[in-house]
């Protein structure tokens, strides 16, 4: 059913965007510290929110930092974890590598995994609570209420709790983040209405899906927002656990964000964005090219291609004057981004230092891995078809000038600066990408392919925490463009340039 496949690709959204919100309510997306590079290919250090440097240089470049939460701290070598803290940033907390790691970006738990071992759930002295059973495949970080979806061998949501016992069985086909104690789910792909159970699986509402597309899936505030399904002009409303209209939410043709702090960004029939407020008046008209939610009550605002901070009260915070700012605050300082080089600023524009890019990444679940039985390999058989299948193949556009080998490029995607390093081996049907996203440090391997009918653009498609991505790029051996497409809905334009 079309409404529940689109309504699924709004999980991952619902769970990234839970993440980015600190345990602390009235602070919204701060941090105490940050990972940081000084300079171009240096080691990684550590800043306080002072921007003062705690930790000099101890992480390789090649490294990942992840983000530092209550002074704990994943680091990735190669394919391996390691848990590090602010106290002890040279000796891990505990001995182990894992090959999967979760964030303990709500409470003081996160899954981790182990090849060929089942899921575990340590605290952030590395120690073990619980041990999960091999039939959890995969485990979603921990929610702020200390609940966690999971999916069993059949791909079944279910949830566990802080002790890792099962509290909701695995019997429903999808299962949205949990917040505020509630959870929208549903049974079967073709339900026409999607269930409001609290966190021991009790259904105390539901949402008629042939009427309302759900368009945030988390409870914030205590309200999704919905669409109405069968107007002809877009209409939303705000929505309680119970499945009732609150509201309706003015001058929206799109949302862009969940509700924060009580405030919602909205974008207007002309691509504009705006704020409303919780009760879905306009506080901020829709005057803004790009908004986005920062902290209590700051809002990150783009006009005329710059980017400033302002207030919820449309008050400019910082000037405009800015290429991008990064969707964290450090303590209360905003983090600007001017060519190359980051800067921490005050509400005063006082400056605190600057430094070459920053790690922090969020990693969302882990998963349950082992060997594959052994296969007896069968023997290949050549087709002449397949000569067919490749007439054309590499003979122009960018795919003809791509150069053959390895080949890397840096640019930027809907803004964020971005690494894209291309492997191409046509003598051996070799091509892909490895995408690195250089302000959260994500990264994603994508498959790439020849698009012949489209002037040899080449499609690459990649996965990145649950979501879905498809990069269609053209261009010559030098520079590059295209749009990214996310199975969120979202869509963002790409330039690469070659390094």
């Amino acid at each position: 059913m079309k409404i529940i496949r689109a309504f699924i690709h709004f999980i991952c959204i619902g769970m990234a965007v839970l993440m980015l919100g600190s345990c602390d309510e009235n602070k919204g997306n701060q941090v105490e510290y940050l990972a940081v590079q000084l300079e171009e290919g240096d080691s990684w250090s550590i800043i306080d929110k002072d921007g003062k440097v705690v930790v000099e240089e101890e992480y390789p470049s090649d490294a990942d930092v992840s983000a530092i939460i209550d002074d704990v701290y994943w680091v990735k070598s190669g394919d391996k974890y390691q848990l590090f803290s602010i106290d002890s940033p040279k000796k891990p907390l505990v001995g182990e590598e894992f090959d999967n790691v979760s964030s303990f970006n709500q409470n003081d738990l996160a899954p981790v995994s182990i090849h060929n071992q089942p899921i575990r759930i340590i605290n952030k002295k590395g120690k073990t609570v619980a041990t999960l059973p091999k039939s959890i495949k995969r485990c979603y970080c921990f929610s702020k209420d200390g609940f966690a979806i999971f999916t069993d061998k059949n791909e079944k949501y279910g949830v566990i709790n802080t002790k890792g016992k099962i509290v909701v069985k695995p019997s429903y086909y999808y299962i949205c983040p949990i917040n505020e104690g509630l959870m929208i789910a549903a049974k079967k792909e073709d339900d026409k209405k999607a269930l409001i159970l609290n966190t021991s699986g009790k259904k105390v509402g539901e949402i008629d899906l042939q009427k309302y597309h759900p368009v945030t899936v988390s409870f914030v505030e205590g309200k999704i927002i919905v669409k109405d399904a069968k107007a002809d002009h877009p209409k939303f409303y705000a929505m309680n656990s119970k499945g009732e209209k609150l509201f309706t939410i003015k001058k929206a043709k799109e949302i862009e964000t969940n509700y924060m702090n009580g405030y919602l960004v909205i974008k207007d029939d002309n691509g504009k964005c705006g704020v409303v407020d919780d009760q879905g008046e306009l506080v901020i008209r829709p005057k803004y090219t790009i908004l986005f939610h920062l902290g209590k009550d700051f809002f990150i605002a783009q006009k005329e291609e710059k980017i400033g901070i302002i207030n919820a009260k449309d008050e400019c915070v910082i000037d405009f004057e800015h290429d991008d700012a990064t969707q964290t605050q450090l303590g209360n300082h905003f983090i600007m981004q001017d060519g190359n080089e980051y800067v921490i600023l005050d509400k005063e524009g006082k400056e605190y230092n600057t430094f070459h890019t920053c790690s922090g990444f969020n990693n969302l679940f882990v998963e349950y891995t082992e060997d594959a039985p052994t296969a007896k390999e069968e023997p290949q058989t050549y087709d002449p078809g397949m000569e067919d299948d490749m007439e054309g193949y590499g003979t122009y556009g960018l795919m003809a000038a791509l150069p053959v080998g390895t080949t890397h490029y840096t640019g930027d995607m809907g803004g964020y600066p971005i690494e894209f390093t291309i492997v191409n081996h046509p003598d051996k049907g070799e091509l892909y990408a490895n995408y690195k996203n250089k302000n959260y440090g994500t990264t994603m391997k994508m498959i790439g392919e020849s698009l012949p009918a489209d002037d040899g653009a080449i499609s690459f498609t990649g996965e990145e925490n649950g979501t879905h991505w498809n990069f269609k790029l053209d261009g010559d051996a030098n520079n590059i463009s295209g749009t990214a497409y996310g199975s969120n809905n979202y869509q963002f334009k790409v330039k690469l340039k070659r390094m």
